[in-house]
Protein backbone atom coordinates (compact mmCIF):
# COMPACT_ATOMS: atom_id res chain seq x y z
CA UNK A 1 0.00 0.00 0.00
CA UNK A 2 1.11 3.59 -0.59
CA UNK A 3 2.14 5.51 2.52
CA UNK A 4 4.44 8.49 3.10
CA UNK A 5 5.62 7.42 6.53
CA UNK A 6 7.66 10.49 7.44
CA UNK A 7 4.91 12.86 6.35
CA UNK A 8 2.38 10.92 8.43
CA UNK A 9 4.55 10.93 11.54
CA UNK A 10 5.25 14.64 11.25
CA UNK A 11 1.52 15.35 11.02
CA UNK A 12 0.42 13.15 13.91
CA UNK A 13 -0.54 14.25 17.38
CA UNK A 14 1.01 12.39 20.31
CA UNK A 15 -2.29 10.56 20.81
CA UNK A 16 -2.35 9.42 17.19
CA UNK A 17 1.23 8.21 17.35
CA UNK A 18 0.48 6.35 20.56
CA UNK A 19 -2.62 4.76 19.04
CA UNK A 20 -0.52 3.00 16.42
CA UNK A 21 1.20 1.10 19.23
CA UNK A 22 -2.02 -0.13 20.85
CA UNK A 23 -3.44 -3.56 20.01
CA UNK A 24 -6.87 -4.07 21.57
CA UNK A 25 -9.78 -6.49 21.37
CA UNK A 26 -13.56 -6.45 21.48
CA UNK A 27 -16.51 -8.78 21.94
CA UNK A 28 -18.66 -9.16 18.83
CA UNK A 29 -18.79 -11.58 15.94
CA UNK A 30 -20.61 -9.56 13.29
CA UNK A 31 -20.04 -5.85 13.94
CA UNK A 32 -17.36 -3.58 15.31
CA UNK A 33 -18.88 -2.24 18.56
CA UNK A 34 -19.51 1.51 18.63
CA UNK A 35 -16.78 2.25 21.17
CA UNK A 36 -14.14 0.28 19.23
CA UNK A 37 -15.31 1.79 15.95
CA UNK A 38 -14.72 5.24 17.41
CA UNK A 39 -11.27 4.26 18.72
CA UNK A 40 -10.20 2.90 15.34
CA UNK A 41 -11.57 5.86 13.41
CA UNK A 42 -9.84 8.37 15.66
CA UNK A 43 -6.54 6.50 15.51
CA UNK A 44 -6.62 5.71 19.24
CA UNK A 45 -6.21 1.98 18.46
CA UNK A 46 -3.97 0.71 15.67
CA UNK A 47 -4.37 -3.07 15.85
CA UNK A 48 -6.94 -5.71 16.79
CA UNK A 49 -6.47 -9.15 18.33
CA UNK A 50 -9.18 -11.77 17.79
CA UNK A 51 -10.11 -14.33 20.45
CA UNK A 52 -12.08 -17.52 19.86
CA UNK A 53 -14.98 -16.93 22.22
CA UNK A 54 -15.17 -13.20 21.51
CA UNK A 55 -15.01 -13.00 17.74
CA UNK A 56 -14.89 -16.31 15.88
CA UNK A 57 -17.57 -18.51 14.36
CA UNK A 58 -16.15 -19.56 10.99
CA UNK A 59 -13.82 -18.22 8.27
CA UNK A 60 -16.45 -16.44 6.19
CA UNK A 61 -17.98 -14.71 9.22
CA UNK A 62 -14.51 -13.68 10.38
CA UNK A 63 -13.61 -12.38 6.93
CA UNK A 64 -16.69 -10.15 6.96
CA UNK A 65 -15.84 -8.89 10.45
CA UNK A 66 -12.26 -8.19 9.38
CA UNK A 67 -13.49 -6.11 6.44
CA UNK A 68 -15.47 -3.97 8.88
CA UNK A 69 -12.47 -3.64 11.22
CA UNK A 70 -10.31 -2.40 8.35
CA UNK A 71 -13.02 0.00 7.15
CA UNK A 72 -13.13 1.54 10.63
CA UNK A 73 -9.32 1.68 10.87
CA UNK A 74 -8.83 3.26 7.44
CA UNK A 75 -11.31 5.98 8.38
CA UNK A 76 -8.61 7.63 10.50
CA UNK A 77 -7.37 10.85 8.97
CA UNK A 78 -4.22 9.20 7.56
CA UNK A 79 -5.96 6.14 6.12
CA UNK A 80 -3.72 3.78 8.09
CA UNK A 81 -4.99 0.17 8.22
CA UNK A 82 -4.86 -2.10 11.27
CA UNK A 83 -2.83 -5.14 12.06
CA UNK A 84 -5.40 -7.89 12.67
CA UNK A 85 -3.89 -10.72 14.71
CA UNK A 86 -4.85 -14.16 16.03
CA UNK A 87 -3.11 -17.02 17.90
CA UNK A 88 -3.72 -19.69 15.23
CA UNK A 89 -0.91 -21.96 16.40
CA UNK A 90 -2.44 -25.35 15.62
CA UNK A 91 -2.61 -28.23 18.08
CA UNK A 92 -4.25 -27.11 21.30
CA UNK A 93 -4.61 -23.42 20.36
CA UNK A 94 -6.50 -22.59 17.18
CA UNK A 95 -9.20 -19.96 17.78
CA UNK A 96 -10.67 -20.63 14.32
CA UNK A 97 -11.89 -24.15 15.03
CA UNK A 98 -13.92 -25.05 11.97
CA UNK A 99 -13.73 -24.54 8.23
CA UNK A 100 -9.92 -24.28 8.30
CA UNK A 101 -6.97 -26.68 8.18
CA UNK A 102 -5.63 -27.03 11.72
CA UNK A 103 -2.22 -28.64 12.00
CA UNK A 104 -1.44 -31.07 14.84
CA UNK A 105 0.77 -28.60 16.73
CA UNK A 106 4.44 -28.03 17.43
CA UNK A 107 5.13 -31.17 19.44
CA UNK A 108 3.62 -33.33 16.72
CA UNK A 109 5.80 -31.61 14.12
CA UNK A 110 8.84 -32.33 16.28
CA UNK A 111 7.77 -35.98 16.59
CA UNK A 112 8.33 -36.55 12.87
CA UNK A 113 11.46 -38.68 12.96
CA UNK A 114 13.34 -37.56 9.83
CA UNK A 115 14.62 -34.03 10.42
CA UNK A 116 14.39 -32.90 6.80
CA UNK A 117 10.83 -34.24 6.56
CA UNK A 118 9.95 -32.52 9.85
CA UNK A 119 11.26 -29.19 8.51
CA UNK A 120 9.28 -29.60 5.29
CA UNK A 121 6.14 -30.38 7.31
CA UNK A 122 6.70 -27.39 9.58
CA UNK A 123 7.11 -25.08 6.58
CA UNK A 124 4.00 -26.53 4.97
CA UNK A 125 1.93 -26.15 8.15
CA UNK A 126 3.09 -22.54 8.44
CA UNK A 127 2.32 -21.88 4.78
CA UNK A 128 -1.16 -23.42 5.00
CA UNK A 129 -1.97 -21.51 8.19
CA UNK A 130 -0.74 -18.29 6.57
CA UNK A 131 -2.58 -18.90 3.31
CA UNK A 132 -5.89 -19.45 5.08
CA UNK A 133 -5.45 -16.51 7.46
CA UNK A 134 -4.53 -14.27 4.53
CA UNK A 135 -7.74 -15.33 2.76
CA UNK A 136 -9.70 -14.15 5.81
CA UNK A 137 -7.80 -10.85 5.83
CA UNK A 138 -5.84 -11.55 9.02
CA UNK A 139 -2.42 -9.94 8.81
CA UNK A 140 -0.62 -11.45 11.79
CA UNK A 141 -0.34 -14.92 13.32
CA UNK A 142 1.04 -15.07 16.84
CA UNK A 143 2.97 -18.27 16.14
CA UNK A 144 5.12 -20.21 16.59
CA UNK A 145 5.87 -20.83 20.25
CA UNK A 146 9.64 -21.36 20.42
CA UNK A 147 9.97 -21.96 24.15
CA UNK A 148 11.65 -25.24 25.08
CA UNK A 149 10.38 -27.99 27.33
CA UNK A 150 12.70 -30.02 29.52
CA UNK A 151 13.23 -33.63 30.44
CA UNK A 152 13.90 -32.89 34.08
CA UNK A 153 11.58 -31.31 36.61
CA UNK A 154 7.84 -30.94 36.10
CA UNK A 155 6.01 -32.99 33.46
CA UNK A 156 5.25 -31.38 30.11
CA UNK A 157 1.60 -30.36 30.35
CA UNK A 158 0.79 -29.29 26.79
CA UNK A 159 1.91 -29.63 23.18
CA UNK A 160 2.87 -26.07 22.21
CA UNK A 161 6.61 -26.84 22.32
CA UNK A 162 8.88 -28.19 19.58
CA UNK A 163 10.51 -30.43 22.19
CA UNK A 164 13.63 -30.29 24.32
CA UNK A 165 16.36 -30.21 21.64
CA UNK A 166 17.27 -26.52 21.08
CA UNK A 167 18.79 -27.02 17.62
CA UNK A 168 15.87 -29.08 16.32
CA UNK A 169 13.36 -26.66 17.84
CA UNK A 170 15.15 -23.79 16.10
CA UNK A 171 15.06 -25.48 12.70
CA UNK A 172 11.37 -26.32 12.97
CA UNK A 173 10.49 -22.85 14.25
CA UNK A 174 12.42 -21.23 11.39
CA UNK A 175 10.63 -23.44 8.87
CA UNK A 176 7.19 -22.57 10.26
CA UNK A 177 8.10 -18.86 10.18
CA UNK A 178 9.24 -19.08 6.58
CA UNK A 179 5.95 -20.79 5.75
CA UNK A 180 3.88 -18.00 7.31
CA UNK A 181 6.02 -15.33 5.69
CA UNK A 182 5.70 -16.98 2.26
CA UNK A 183 1.93 -16.60 2.51
CA UNK A 184 2.25 -12.88 3.27
CA UNK A 185 1.24 -13.20 6.93
CA UNK A 186 3.38 -11.73 9.69
CA UNK A 187 4.90 -14.31 12.03
CA UNK A 188 5.65 -14.01 15.75
CA UNK A 189 8.07 -16.03 17.89
CA UNK A 190 7.09 -16.26 21.54
CA UNK A 191 7.76 -15.81 24.46
CA UNK A 192 11.10 -14.00 24.89
CA UNK A 193 13.33 -14.56 26.85
CA UNK A 194 11.92 -18.09 27.14
CA UNK A 195 9.05 -19.53 29.14
CA UNK A 196 10.19 -22.23 31.53
CA UNK A 197 8.42 -25.53 32.10
CA UNK A 198 7.34 -24.63 35.61
CA UNK A 199 4.07 -24.71 37.49
CA UNK A 200 3.71 -20.95 37.03
CA UNK A 201 1.28 -19.40 34.56
CA UNK A 202 2.36 -15.91 33.52
CA UNK A 203 -1.32 -14.98 33.20
CA UNK A 204 -1.45 -15.04 37.00
CA UNK A 205 2.02 -14.87 38.57
CA UNK A 206 5.57 -13.77 37.83
CA UNK A 207 8.29 -16.30 37.11
CA UNK A 208 11.97 -15.40 37.54
CA UNK A 209 14.47 -17.10 35.21
CA UNK A 210 17.43 -18.35 37.28
CA UNK A 211 19.86 -19.16 34.45
CA UNK A 212 22.96 -17.33 33.25
CA UNK A 213 23.23 -15.58 29.88
CA UNK A 214 25.63 -18.35 28.80
CA UNK A 215 23.03 -20.99 29.67
CA UNK A 216 20.36 -19.14 27.69
CA UNK A 217 22.65 -18.77 24.67
CA UNK A 218 23.20 -22.53 24.62
CA UNK A 219 19.57 -23.52 25.17
CA UNK A 220 16.58 -21.15 25.29
CA UNK A 221 17.88 -18.62 22.81
CA UNK A 222 18.90 -21.08 20.11
CA UNK A 223 15.33 -21.19 18.72
CA UNK A 224 14.94 -17.43 19.14
CA UNK A 225 18.14 -16.82 17.16
CA UNK A 226 16.91 -19.23 14.47
CA UNK A 227 13.64 -17.28 14.32
CA UNK A 228 15.55 -14.02 13.88
CA UNK A 229 17.61 -15.53 11.07
CA UNK A 230 14.37 -16.69 9.42
CA UNK A 231 13.20 -13.04 9.44
CA UNK A 232 10.42 -13.45 11.95
CA UNK A 233 8.22 -10.34 11.87
CA UNK A 234 7.49 -10.04 15.58
CA UNK A 235 8.86 -11.23 18.90
CA UNK A 236 6.43 -11.51 21.80
CA UNK A 237 7.67 -10.80 25.31
CA UNK A 238 7.18 -12.89 28.43
CA UNK A 239 6.05 -11.50 31.76
CA UNK A 240 9.01 -12.98 33.64
CA UNK A 241 12.05 -11.57 35.37
CA UNK A 242 15.60 -12.51 34.37
CA UNK A 243 18.04 -11.76 37.15
CA UNK A 244 21.21 -12.26 35.11
CA UNK A 245 20.33 -9.33 32.81
CA UNK A 246 18.08 -7.22 35.00
CA UNK A 247 18.80 -7.71 38.74
CA UNK A 248 15.62 -5.79 39.60
CA UNK A 249 13.62 -8.74 38.21
CA UNK A 250 11.44 -6.33 36.28
CA UNK A 251 9.31 -8.44 33.90
CA UNK A 252 10.94 -8.73 30.46
CA UNK A 253 7.99 -6.85 28.95
CA UNK A 254 9.03 -3.75 30.92
CA UNK A 255 12.80 -4.29 31.05
CA UNK A 256 15.05 -2.16 28.86
CA UNK A 257 18.15 -4.27 29.58
CA UNK A 258 16.31 -7.38 28.35
CA UNK A 259 14.57 -5.88 25.31
CA UNK A 260 16.90 -3.12 24.10
CA UNK A 261 20.12 -4.52 25.50
CA UNK A 262 19.72 -8.23 24.80
CA UNK A 263 16.96 -8.87 22.24
CA UNK A 264 17.60 -5.91 19.95
CA UNK A 265 21.26 -5.42 20.88
CA UNK A 266 23.11 -8.67 21.38
CA UNK A 267 20.70 -10.94 19.48
CA UNK A 268 20.18 -8.36 16.73
CA UNK A 269 16.40 -8.52 16.36
CA UNK A 270 15.20 -5.82 13.94
CA UNK A 271 11.48 -6.59 13.77
CA UNK A 272 8.54 -5.55 15.93
CA UNK A 273 8.56 -6.31 19.64
CA UNK A 274 5.03 -7.05 20.83
CA UNK A 275 4.07 -7.43 24.47
CA UNK A 276 1.98 -10.26 25.79
CA UNK A 277 -1.28 -8.88 27.17
CA UNK A 278 -0.47 -6.32 29.86
CA UNK A 279 -3.86 -7.00 31.44
CA UNK A 280 -2.28 -10.14 32.89
CA UNK A 281 -2.16 -10.16 36.67
CA UNK A 282 1.64 -9.88 37.28
CA UNK A 283 1.75 -6.66 35.22
CA UNK A 284 -1.57 -5.05 36.03
CA UNK A 285 -1.39 -5.59 39.78
CA UNK A 286 2.10 -4.14 40.28
CA UNK A 287 2.40 -1.44 37.62
CA UNK A 288 -1.19 -0.61 36.69
CA UNK A 289 -2.29 -0.39 33.07
CA UNK A 290 -1.23 3.24 32.74
CA UNK A 291 2.23 2.66 34.18
CA UNK A 292 2.77 -0.57 32.26
CA UNK A 293 1.87 1.03 28.91
CA UNK A 294 4.50 3.72 29.29
CA UNK A 295 7.19 1.52 30.83
CA UNK A 296 7.00 -1.24 28.25
CA UNK A 297 7.29 1.16 25.29
CA UNK A 298 10.19 2.92 26.98
CA UNK A 299 11.80 -0.51 27.43
CA UNK A 300 11.58 -1.34 23.72
CA UNK A 301 8.08 -2.71 23.02
CA UNK A 302 6.64 -1.50 19.71
CA UNK A 303 3.11 -2.92 19.92
CA UNK A 304 1.33 -3.28 23.26
CA UNK A 305 -1.49 -5.78 23.68
CA UNK A 306 -4.03 -4.37 26.08
CA UNK A 307 -7.20 -6.41 25.76
CA UNK A 308 -10.57 -4.71 25.54
CA UNK A 309 -11.98 -2.22 28.01
CA UNK A 310 -9.05 0.23 28.19
CA UNK A 311 -10.27 3.03 25.94
CA UNK A 312 -7.67 5.60 26.93
CA UNK A 313 -4.51 3.56 26.36
CA UNK A 314 -3.18 5.98 23.74
CA UNK A 315 -3.75 8.96 26.03
CA UNK A 316 -1.81 7.25 28.83
CA UNK A 317 1.12 6.77 26.44
CA UNK A 318 0.93 10.36 25.20
CA UNK A 319 0.86 11.62 28.78
CA UNK A 320 3.99 9.56 29.42
CA UNK A 321 5.74 11.55 26.70
CA UNK A 322 4.53 14.84 28.14
CA UNK A 323 5.75 13.88 31.61
CA UNK A 324 9.18 12.92 30.28
CA UNK A 325 8.89 9.28 31.31
CA UNK A 326 8.75 8.17 27.66
CA UNK A 327 11.11 9.94 25.22
CA UNK A 328 9.31 11.08 22.09
CA UNK A 329 12.21 9.71 20.04
CA UNK A 330 11.40 6.21 21.33
CA UNK A 331 7.71 6.74 20.52
CA UNK A 332 8.58 7.92 16.99
CA UNK A 333 10.93 4.97 16.50
CA UNK A 334 8.18 2.50 17.37
CA UNK A 335 5.56 4.28 15.24
CA UNK A 336 7.93 4.32 12.26
CA UNK A 337 8.55 0.62 12.55
CA UNK A 338 4.82 -0.15 12.87
CA UNK A 339 4.04 1.92 9.78
CA UNK A 340 6.85 0.30 7.81
CA UNK A 341 5.41 -3.15 8.54
CA UNK A 342 1.89 -2.02 7.74
CA UNK A 343 3.06 -0.57 4.44
CA UNK A 344 4.79 -3.82 3.53
CA UNK A 345 2.33 -6.36 4.93
CA UNK A 346 -1.26 -5.07 4.99
CA UNK A 347 -3.15 -5.49 1.73
CA UNK A 348 -5.30 -2.72 0.31
CA UNK A 349 -8.41 -4.90 0.43
CA UNK A 350 -9.67 -7.88 2.39
CA UNK A 351 -9.94 -10.85 -0.01
CA UNK A 352 -13.35 -11.80 -1.37
CA UNK A 353 -15.77 -14.28 0.15
CA UNK A 354 -15.03 -16.53 -2.79
CA UNK A 355 -11.35 -16.60 -1.87
CA UNK A 356 -12.27 -17.73 1.65
CA UNK A 357 -14.45 -20.54 0.30
CA UNK A 358 -11.79 -21.74 -2.14
CA UNK A 359 -8.88 -21.53 0.29
CA UNK A 360 -9.90 -22.27 3.86
CA UNK A 361 -10.15 -25.96 4.67
CA UNK A 362 -9.48 -26.91 1.04
CA UNK A 363 -9.08 -30.65 0.32
CA UNK A 364 -5.42 -30.06 -0.51
CA UNK A 365 -4.70 -28.26 2.75
CA UNK A 366 -6.62 -30.74 4.88
CA UNK A 367 -4.78 -33.63 3.27
CA UNK A 368 -1.45 -31.96 3.97
CA UNK A 369 -2.04 -31.35 7.68
CA UNK A 370 -3.42 -34.85 8.11
CA UNK A 371 -0.33 -36.28 6.45
CA UNK A 372 1.81 -34.30 8.88
CA UNK A 373 -0.15 -35.71 11.79
CA UNK A 374 0.20 -39.26 10.47
CA UNK A 375 3.98 -39.00 10.47
CA UNK A 376 3.91 -37.81 14.08
CA UNK A 377 1.85 -40.59 15.68
CA UNK A 378 4.21 -42.47 17.99
CA UNK A 379 3.71 -46.16 18.63
CA UNK A 380 5.51 -46.89 21.89
CA UNK A 381 4.57 -50.56 22.28
CA UNK A 382 2.86 -53.18 20.13
CA UNK A 383 3.86 -56.15 22.24
CA UNK A 384 0.64 -58.11 21.68
CA UNK A 385 0.85 -57.69 17.91
CA UNK A 386 -2.60 -56.14 17.96
CA UNK A 387 -1.84 -53.47 15.38
CA UNK A 388 -2.57 -52.86 12.61
CA UNK A 389 -6.31 -53.55 12.66
CA UNK A 390 -6.37 -54.14 8.91
CA UNK A 391 -8.60 -57.18 8.93
CA UNK A 392 -11.21 -56.08 11.45
CA UNK A 393 -14.52 -57.76 10.53
CA UNK A 394 -17.07 -55.36 9.17
CA UNK A 395 -19.39 -55.95 12.09
CA UNK A 396 -16.66 -55.58 14.72
CA UNK A 397 -17.49 -53.02 17.39
CA UNK A 398 -14.86 -50.41 18.30
CA UNK A 399 -15.33 -48.35 21.45
CA UNK A 400 -13.44 -45.17 22.28
CA UNK A 401 -13.28 -44.38 26.00
CA UNK A 402 -11.92 -40.92 26.68
CA UNK A 403 -12.09 -37.93 29.02
CA UNK A 404 -14.03 -34.83 28.03
CA UNK A 405 -11.74 -32.30 26.38
CA UNK A 406 -11.47 -29.72 29.12
CA UNK A 407 -9.52 -26.47 28.93
CA UNK A 408 -6.43 -27.27 30.98
CA UNK A 409 -4.70 -23.88 30.73
CA UNK A 410 -5.35 -20.35 29.48
CA UNK A 411 -3.68 -20.94 26.10
CA UNK A 412 -5.98 -23.79 25.16
CA UNK A 413 -9.22 -23.95 23.23
CA UNK A 414 -9.61 -27.67 22.59
CA UNK A 415 -12.92 -27.45 24.46
CA UNK A 416 -14.25 -25.52 21.43
CA UNK A 417 -13.27 -28.14 18.85
CA UNK A 418 -16.59 -29.05 17.21
CA UNK A 419 -16.06 -32.74 16.31
CA UNK A 420 -16.45 -36.01 18.18
CA UNK A 421 -14.03 -38.91 18.08
CA UNK A 422 -16.85 -41.05 16.71
CA UNK A 423 -17.27 -38.67 13.75
CA UNK A 424 -13.65 -39.20 12.76
CA UNK A 425 -13.25 -42.92 13.54
CA UNK A 426 -16.49 -43.79 11.72
CA UNK A 427 -14.74 -42.91 8.47
CA UNK A 428 -12.38 -45.84 9.06
CA UNK A 429 -14.36 -48.37 11.12
CA UNK A 430 -17.96 -49.47 10.59
CA UNK A 431 -19.29 -49.71 14.15
CA UNK A 432 -17.84 -47.04 16.42
CA UNK A 433 -19.03 -46.13 19.91
CA UNK A 434 -17.75 -43.24 21.99
CA UNK A 435 -17.93 -42.99 25.76
CA UNK A 436 -16.69 -39.72 27.29
CA UNK A 437 -16.15 -39.42 31.02
CA UNK A 438 -16.88 -36.03 32.54
CA UNK A 439 -15.13 -33.33 34.49
CA UNK A 440 -15.63 -33.78 38.19
CA UNK A 441 -14.11 -31.71 41.05
CA UNK A 442 -11.80 -33.49 43.46
CA UNK A 443 -10.26 -32.56 46.80
CA UNK A 444 -7.13 -30.82 45.48
CA UNK A 445 -8.29 -29.26 42.21
CA UNK A 446 -11.18 -26.90 41.52
CA UNK A 447 -11.76 -28.97 38.41
CA UNK A 448 -9.99 -32.12 37.32
CA UNK A 449 -10.30 -34.96 34.86
CA UNK A 450 -11.82 -37.35 37.41
CA UNK A 451 -14.37 -39.94 36.27
CA UNK A 452 -17.06 -40.74 38.81
CA UNK A 453 -18.21 -44.18 39.90
CA UNK A 454 -21.11 -44.29 37.45
CA UNK A 455 -18.68 -43.61 34.63
CA UNK A 456 -16.44 -46.41 35.90
CA UNK A 457 -19.36 -48.77 35.44
CA UNK A 458 -20.22 -47.39 32.00
CA UNK A 459 -16.64 -47.64 30.74
CA UNK A 460 -16.41 -51.21 32.02
CA UNK A 461 -19.63 -52.08 30.17
CA UNK A 462 -18.24 -50.77 26.89
CA UNK A 463 -14.96 -52.61 27.45
CA UNK A 464 -16.89 -55.84 27.93
CA UNK A 465 -19.33 -55.41 25.02
CA UNK A 466 -17.07 -54.21 22.23
CA UNK A 467 -14.49 -56.11 20.19
CA UNK A 468 -11.77 -53.44 20.29
CA UNK A 469 -11.20 -50.70 22.85
CA UNK A 470 -9.28 -47.44 22.33
CA UNK A 471 -8.69 -46.05 25.82
CA UNK A 472 -7.46 -42.44 25.82
CA UNK A 473 -5.71 -40.48 28.56
CA UNK A 474 -5.60 -36.69 28.80
CA UNK A 475 -2.85 -35.58 31.17
CA UNK A 476 -3.38 -38.57 33.43
CA UNK A 477 0.00 -37.83 35.05
CA UNK A 478 -1.82 -35.01 36.85
CA UNK A 479 -5.26 -36.61 37.17
CA UNK A 480 -4.40 -40.26 37.90
CA UNK A 481 -8.00 -41.32 38.47
CA UNK A 482 -7.91 -41.95 34.72
CA UNK A 483 -5.40 -44.71 35.44
CA UNK A 484 -7.78 -46.31 37.90
CA UNK A 485 -10.43 -46.19 35.20
CA UNK A 486 -7.95 -47.88 32.85
CA UNK A 487 -7.51 -50.72 35.32
CA UNK A 488 -11.29 -51.14 35.51
CA UNK A 489 -11.42 -51.32 31.72
CA UNK A 490 -8.55 -53.82 31.60
CA UNK A 491 -10.60 -56.20 33.72
CA UNK A 492 -12.80 -56.71 30.65
CA UNK A 493 -10.53 -55.69 27.72
CA UNK A 494 -7.74 -58.19 27.14
CA UNK A 495 -4.41 -57.32 25.54
CA UNK A 496 -5.80 -58.64 22.26
CA UNK A 497 -8.37 -55.87 22.06
CA UNK A 498 -7.02 -52.89 24.04
CA UNK A 499 -5.10 -49.90 22.65
CA UNK A 500 -4.09 -47.14 25.09
CA UNK A 501 -3.39 -43.68 23.67
CA UNK A 502 -1.84 -40.67 25.41
CA UNK A 503 -3.76 -37.87 23.70
CA UNK A 504 -2.04 -34.77 25.02
CA UNK A 505 0.99 -34.75 27.30
CA UNK A 506 3.62 -37.39 26.57
CA UNK A 507 4.21 -37.42 30.33
CA UNK A 508 1.32 -39.90 30.46
CA UNK A 509 3.61 -42.48 28.83
CA UNK A 510 5.63 -42.64 32.04
CA UNK A 511 2.62 -43.33 34.30
CA UNK A 512 0.59 -45.69 32.13
CA UNK A 513 1.32 -49.22 33.48
CA UNK A 514 4.36 -50.87 31.92
CA UNK A 515 2.40 -54.06 31.24
CA UNK A 516 0.02 -52.30 28.83
CA UNK A 517 0.88 -54.08 25.61
CA UNK A 518 -0.30 -51.54 23.01
CA UNK A 519 0.54 -47.89 23.64
CA UNK A 520 0.65 -44.83 21.39
CA UNK A 521 0.82 -41.03 21.58
CA UNK A 522 -0.72 -38.31 19.39
CA UNK A 523 0.42 -35.04 21.10
CA UNK A 524 -3.00 -33.46 20.82
CA UNK A 525 -6.63 -33.70 19.79
CA UNK A 526 -6.79 -31.52 16.69
CA UNK A 527 -8.99 -33.17 14.08
CA UNK A 528 -5.91 -33.93 11.98
CA UNK A 529 -4.43 -35.86 14.92
CA UNK A 530 -7.57 -37.97 15.32
CA UNK A 531 -7.62 -38.84 11.62
CA UNK A 532 -3.97 -39.77 11.91
CA UNK A 533 -4.61 -41.98 14.94
CA UNK A 534 -7.49 -43.81 13.23
CA UNK A 535 -5.45 -44.37 10.07
CA UNK A 536 -2.46 -45.68 12.02
CA UNK A 537 -4.62 -48.04 14.09
CA UNK A 538 -6.27 -49.42 10.96
CA UNK A 539 -2.97 -49.71 9.13
CA UNK A 540 -3.64 -47.12 6.43
CA UNK A 541 -0.53 -45.29 7.68
CA UNK A 542 2.60 -46.84 9.17
CA UNK A 543 3.73 -45.40 12.52
CA UNK A 544 7.13 -43.73 12.47
CA UNK A 545 6.90 -40.93 15.07
CA UNK A 546 9.31 -40.51 17.94
CA UNK A 547 9.07 -38.84 21.31
CA UNK A 548 10.54 -35.28 21.00
CA UNK A 549 11.09 -34.94 24.76
CA UNK A 550 12.02 -37.53 27.34
CA UNK A 551 9.49 -38.01 30.16
CA UNK A 552 9.45 -39.55 33.59
CA UNK A 553 12.99 -38.39 34.42
CA UNK A 554 14.46 -40.81 31.92
CA UNK A 555 11.84 -43.54 32.17
CA UNK A 556 10.78 -42.94 28.56
CA UNK A 557 13.67 -41.29 26.69
CA UNK A 558 13.56 -38.84 23.81
CA UNK A 559 13.54 -40.74 20.53
CA UNK A 560 11.26 -43.52 21.82
CA UNK A 561 8.93 -44.88 19.13
CA UNK A 562 8.66 -47.91 16.87
CA UNK A 563 9.50 -47.65 13.20
CA UNK A 564 6.61 -49.64 11.83
CA UNK A 565 4.80 -52.23 13.88
CA UNK A 566 7.75 -53.90 15.67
Amino acid sequence: MKMDIEAIISGMTLEEKAGQLVMSSFVDRYEVPADMDALLRSGAVGSILYFSGCNVIDPLQLRNLTEKVQASARANRFGIPAFVAIDQEGGQLAPITQGVSIGPGNMALAAIRDEAEAERASFENGRITGEELAAIGITTCFAPVVDLCYEEGLPVKDNRYFGSDPARAGKLAAAFIRGLNSAGVMSCAKHFPGQRNVDIDSHFELDVIPYSVEDMMKREWVPFKAAIEAEVSMMMTLHAGFTAIDPTNTPATLSKPILEGMLKGKLGFKGLVVSDDIQMKPIKDKYGIEGALVKCIAAGVDVVIVSGGVNEANRYIADGVRSGELPEERLNEAVRKVLEYKKASVKDRVPSAGTVKRTCGSPRNLAAVRKTAERSVTLVRNDAGLLPLRNVPKDARVSIIRPTMGRLMMSDNTNFYPFDFKDVFSRYFSNVYEYAVGLQPNETESVGLQPNETEFLGASDWAFMTDFVVFCTYNAYKWPEQLRLLEAVRAFATDKKLVVVALRSPADLAVIPADVKTLAATYGVAESSLHALARVLRGDAVPDGMLPVGVGNGAVPRGTGLRGWH
